[in-house]
């Protein structure tokens, strides 16, 4: 995994998520119907013109098969989305990696001591059922700078994995806070 992204020498992936398997199905679903109206078409003519007819039956099934070749580019388009959009996070940082398009990648980092708050929805009744959502992570400053991914699969899950390591953070600098002050009180005599 680290494959995908520069993991520091003392940074370890808690977990790695894609989306939901109902995401994917939802997208070759539509994609594969719309593949099969041309090619039902072209066996209708096939079956409906008289046999004196073959130009115009030979062009419809030319652009059918066409069309049929294309929705397999958009399948295999829709697979590499879904394989290489994935969430990555690590003791140090959050970073989602989303594949915009095929030549595209957009690689959004959030570090954990910016995060702030975590929030999920589910949007319907089928999100609920299946136990996928929407998580969002917000962290200080810019609005921007908040992550946000449809289609994680048991999205409170996720959360309280970044919650944790918020939390787990937060000790860590209260605790390195304390000793430097420790120490500083025992240079100057205090």
């Amino acid at each position: 995994m680290s494959h995908l992204f520069d993991q520091q020498p003392d940074e370890h992936i808690i977990a790695s998520v894609r989306k939901h398997w109902f995401v994917l199905m939802t997208a070759i679903l539509g994609t594969v119907l719309a593949a099969l109206g041309p090619v039902i078409l072209a066996f209708a003519v096939v079956i409906a013109l008289p046999n004196g007819v073959a130009t115009a039956t030979s062009l419809v099934v030319f652009f059918s098969a066409l069309w049929v070749a294309l929705c397999c580019v958009a399948l295999a388009e829709i697979w590499t989305r879904y394989y290489l959009d994935i969430w990555i996070v690590t003791n140090k940082r959050i970073m989602y990696i989303e594949q915009v398009t095929l030549f595209s990648r957009e690689i959004t980092t959030l570090r954990i001591e910016r995060i702030q708050d975590a929030t999920v929805t589910f949007k319907n009744f089928i999100e609920t059922m299946l136990n996928f959502g929407t998580l969002r992570i917000q962290s200080a400053g810019a609005v921007t700078d908040d992550l946000e991914i449809r289609g994680i699969p048991a999205p409170d899950h996720v959360k309280q994995l970044v919650l944790n390591e918020v939390d787990r953070e937060t000790k860590e600098r209260k605790l390195v806070s304390f000793d430097s002050r420790s120490i500083t009180d025992e240079e100057t005599g205090a």
